[in-house]
């Protein structure tokens, strides 16, 4: 399914917008464009569908996980020996600021979020391993 990776030829410029701006709000803009143009009755390009699921997709997925560890750092802070020291590496890990000011996951994130808006903006397919062939399959 990787035929269409390079294809530019249906690629205009209001789909590189809304691709890079979707990457940049962790894909709010790509959800209200998928409101705004079924309301308008207008079908969405596969370019402008994949960033904007991928992007939703993806943050959707870092909040899930980070939902779920947080309910686990919540038992872990009750045990007496190995719970503060669990939870004293998820704090440096996930707020300590490292690079540039960020927490190393929040660069990470931030990270990637340029990345997919980079790629929409150029109008190239944001290529992440197991994600992207995923969005494929939905498209």
């Amino acid at each position: 399914m990787r035929e269409y990776r390079n294809y530019r030829a249906g690629i205009n410029a209001e789909d590189r917008i809304v691709s890079g701006l979707t990457g940049l709000t962790y894909g709010l803009a790509g959800f209200i464009w998928l409101i705004v143009s079924h309301i308008r009755g207008k079908s969405l390009s596969p370019f402008a569908r994949f960033h904007i699921f991928q992007s939703i997709l993806i943050f959707f997925g870092i909040y899930v996980i980070n939902l779920i560890i947080n309910i686990f750092l919540g038992f872990f802070q009750i045990m007496p020996f190995i719970g503060p020291f669990i939870v004293n590496v998820f704090y440096y890990i996930t707020a300590y600021p490292l690079i540039l000011g960020l927490s190393l996951t929040t660069f990470l994130v931030q990270a990637l979020a340029v990345y997919m808006a980079v790629c929409g903006f150029w109008g190239k397919y944001a290529e992440i391993p197991v994600i992207s062939d995923q969005i494929r399959r939905m498209i």
